[in-house]
């Protein structure tokens, strides 16, 4: 894993085609812009993590399975 620090308003490139940009820094917290090209899906980990325990259905629409113990 590469770690990098950035200030507000400077960005990283990846693969000279996504731009990552730190917009803001305040509270512990930080707001990033993706800008990237429309065929590339940018999804935040939580959201695959959620369809990783999702099956689809007979009607093609996602059904939530709970994770078996």
């Amino acid at each position: 894993m590469l770690v990098l620090s950035r200030k507000v308003g400077e960005s990283i490139l990846i693969s000279e085609s996504i731009r990552v940009t730190v917009v803001q820094a305040k509270n512990g917290r930080i707001r990033l812009g993706i800008d990237a090209p429309p065929e590339v899906k940018v999804l935040r980990e939580e959201l695959t993590m959620s369809s990783f325990y999702s099956s689809p259905s007979k009607n093609g629409e996602a059904q939530a399975l709970t994770p078996s113990a």
